[in-house]
């Protein structure tokens, strides 16, 4: 990796040129909106630690670990191969403390817990199952309280935002985010669309940049990791304010490939896994970069790339650090006081370590 730069593109500076000149000309026009800041960096010079953990959970109790929320009396795992979905433990001491959020099709279960959304430091939130059904989670079980994401594109991993509205990363054709009402019904798109080749749809390449989303606790802001690529995007409920790049800048490797008469999009086991779990506090975002190739997850047998680095960023953009956990981790979860990062692994055996971030982050 090298050094830390950071480069205003030339769209930007061309951009800014333009409003200047419209300024002088006419006030009447109306304004556009502006590009985003680009960022570009590599992680070599950041501050680099190396962090000694503890092994908080070990437990017969976990399966194949795949989601974490960090509660304010307990930490919850999302399992989808435990007998209910979700297994809880006591936040200090990592004890087991119940099993719950039963699976099924019913009004209070959920079929495949595809992901979570809990305010920081609540026992409360949102378990979403594709395709499309959010059931409200109330810390001991799912309640009546079900909403279904309805309308444009397929919703992949909704976050609940300012006025209880909902954005979500998905399948969409005309931007990068859907946005939702409280009650489901799609209202529009933010964020421009990943750019490519006319010849490749836009399905297509959404699906190759699929991103991963938190907000901060206000709802206010909005980060998306890209999985399969090192891109992060930094957004506001009507807008993208920031884009990164980096550690490695590489694009995914894919191809549209027929299937049973319909088109499907392979991700090629040359694409290098990038953002593959994103934890947030309302000051830094921490996110975890695998780095490792799509072939070599495949060959390992794993569900999804494991990690060691995690990579944290101010929600202006800035990279201001680098993490660096016991190799293996598939997923992270960070204290609201940015005292402790989780880290979620699966093999040899499924645990979950607890790490002290540095006081200088």
């Amino acid at each position: 990796m090298k050094g830390i730069s950071v480069t205003v593109s030339s769209f930007v500076l061309g951009a800014v040129i333009l409003l200047i000149i419209q300024m002088g000309c006419t006030s009447s026009q109306t304004p556009q909106t502006p590009a985003p800041f680009l960022v570009e960096f590599s992680a070599d010079t950041l501050p680099s630690y190396n962090l000694e953990g503890e092994l908080f959970i070990s437990s017969d109790s976990l399966g194949m670990p795949n989601e974490i929320a960090i509660g304010e009396d307990f930490v919850f795992i999302g399992d989808p191969y435990a007998g209910q979905a979700i297994t809880v433990f006591d936040k200090e001491s990592g004890d087991f403390v119940a099993h719950t959020a039963t699976k099924g099709d019913g009004a209070r279960e959920i079929s495949y817990l595809g992901s979570m959304n809990f305010k920081p430091e609540t026992n409360s939130g949102w378990l979403y199952a594709y395709p499309g059904t959010a059931k409200y989670f109330d810390g001991e079980s799912i309640t009546d309280n079900t909403i279904r994401l309805t309308g444009e594109g397929t919703p992949m991993d909704p976050v609940w935002v300012i006025g209880d509205s909902i954005i979500s990363s998905g399948f969409y054709e005309s931007g990068r985010l859907g946005v939702y009402a409280p009650s489901g019904e799609f209202i529009r798109t933010i964020g421009t669309l990943i750019p490519g080749e006319t010849s490749i749809s836009v399905m297509a390449r959404q699906y190759a940049y699929q991103a991963i989303l938190k907000a901060n606790s206000a709802g206010t802001r909005i980060v998306a990791g890209s999985l399969n690529t090192d891109r992060i995007e930094i957004f506001n409920t009507s807008e993208v304010l920031h884009l990164i790049r980096g550690p490695g800048f590489h694009e995914p490797e894919f191809s549209i490939l027929d299937f049973n008469g319909s088109p499907r999009t392979f991700i090629e086991n040359e694409t290098i896994q990038g953002y593959i779990s994103i934890a947030v506090t309302d000051q830094l975002i921490f996110a975890l970069y695998s780095g490792r190739t799509r072939g070599w997850v495949r060959s390992q047998g794993y569900f999804s790339p494991p990690s060691q680095t995690v990579i944290v960023f101010t929600w202006n953009g800035s990279p201001v650090g680098v993490l660096e956990l016991q190799d293996g981790a598939v997923e992270i979860g960070v204290t609201q006081n940015g005292q402790y990062i989780y880290a979620v692994y699966r093999n040899p055996e499924p645990i979950v370590m607890r790490y002290d971030i540095p006081a200088l982050m």
